[in-house]
């Protein structure tokens, strides 16, 4: 489908091109939107906000009538073109951002398909051409900042094999999963689904990646996952862990996604490994060390790091392994291999820095680190605000609230 103007402004709207006037609005983003929407759909989903609204206020903002609009907002709802929630029996519609957000609904929308995957592989095609153009644009943009949009959680095991480290509330899994009531697990993992219907999958484990909290009732209700129980997150947790993935989360205290990563797929790995973009992703609060006396240079631990992190030095019984710490994120994966000497441990990384308290912080912190100063509309969007209006909300409203067994 050729671009249209109203196609243009719907790319502008996933850069946030108002609030960043220099975010690049490039031909592969371009491609993206008009391959997903018509230009009727983008039109209208212009008029969307992060804010749910009923279908009359978006109709009386396009001037257009109801009949017409209602339609189209459903027919985008249904393709996970946008998000439309219902409270008290009646529809809103909001924005979605492209990432996280339509582009992982589209991942997974499409192993439920069928054979029709042309549409979906095209998709494919066109983010990678994206991801590339906007990592040689980005890095530049991301010199120097503090943006931690994401951090790595340590295996649980490799925490507590290692002495001397004081753990935090937030750095281990089991704790951050007790302060939980909703758990769910995806079907697929959106990166791994991209690169396999472009022919270069992995293979790994589609089923890990996981939510909690609020996103985990909105991934359910949508159909996008299915809900489990603690005990069932955790196994699959482990599951993600015996494949040599990474577990990924918001960086937040109480973080809602929960992601089971290789660098071979995952869009913020590759930012680390494949383009040397560090500020995105923040790594546990902890690095591997190791002890060259306990080494037998058996290089198991070299073989399951994710970034190629630890090399082999010297040869036969003086072989041991050395860590690159400027690659190193922390995840541990390393120390669950050294059970024979248990040479490789964890230690606490120095400058670590705390992760956000609650989403209003998280988007405050993340917009001074990139515009210098505060933005009052950043600053009150994504789920920060869902959140809490779903936990004080009367169950008339949004329906049985998942809580678990006592």
């Amino acid at each position: 489908m050729p671009v249209t103007q109203a196609h243009r402004r719907l790319a502008e709207k996933f850069m946030f091109k108002k609030t960043f006037p220099d975010a690049m609005v490039g031909d592969a983003l371009l491609a993206l939107v008009a391959h997903m929407y018509t230009e009727e759909e983008a039109d209208v989903a212009c008029a969307l906000s992060f804010t749910p609204k009923p279908a009359e206020m978006i109709a009386k903002k396009l001037k257009r009538p109801l009949a017409e609009v209602k339609p189209i907002l459903d027919s985008m709802a249904e393709r996970l073109l946008m998000i439309s929630v219902k409270a008290a029996g009646v529809t809103l519609y909001m924005f979605a951002m492209l990432v996280p957000g339509v582009y992982e609904f589209q991942m997974i929308r499409s192993k439920n398909a069928g054979e029709d995957l042309t549409h979906f592989k095209r998709f494919a095609e066109i983010f990678e051409d994206l991801y590339e153009e906007y990592m040689t644009w980005i890095k530049p943009k991301t010199l120097g900042k503090d943006l931690r949009f994401g951090r790595v959680v340590a295996v649980e095991q490799s925490i507590t094999r290692s002495s001397g480290v004081m753990p935090l509330a937030t750095d281990r899994y089991s704790e951050i999963v007790d302060r939980n009531k909703s758990f769910c697990l995806v079907n697929v993992c959106a990166c791994r689904r991209e690169k396999e219907l472009i022919g270069k999958g992995c293979g790994r484990g589609m089923d890990v990646c996981s939510g909690m909290g609020y996103l985990a009732d909105l991934a359910i209700d949508k159909g996008l996952a299915r809900r489990v129980s603690k005990e069932e997150f955790m196994e699959a947790k482990a599951r993600a862990t015996s494949l040599g993935l990474v577990h990924m989360v918001d960086n937040l205290t109480d973080p809602m996604q929960v992601c089971s990563c290789c660098t071979c797929c995952c869009g913020a790995l590759r930012m680390l490994k494949d383009y040397n973009i560090p500020t995105v992703i923040v790594g546990s609060h902890f690095e591997a060390v190791t002890d060259p006396d306990l080494c037998n240079g058996c290089s198991l631990c070299a073989k399951i790091c994710p970034m190629e992190a630890i090399s082999m030095i010297g040869k036969g019984k003086a072989k041991k392994a050395q860590i690159n710490y400027a690659k190193c994120i922390g995840c541990g994966l390393c120390v669950t291999k050294c059970d024979k000497t248990c040479a490789m441990t964890l230690r606490e990384r120095a400058g670590h820095k705390p992760p956000s308290r609650n989403p209003v912080d998280y988007y405050s912190e993340r917009t001074r680190e990139l515009m210098g100063r505060d933005h009052p509309f950043l600053k009150g969007i994504g789920l920060a605000t869902g959140s809490a209006l779903y936990n004080i909300a009367p169950i008339s409203v949004t329906g049985p609230k998942y809580k678990t067994k006592a």
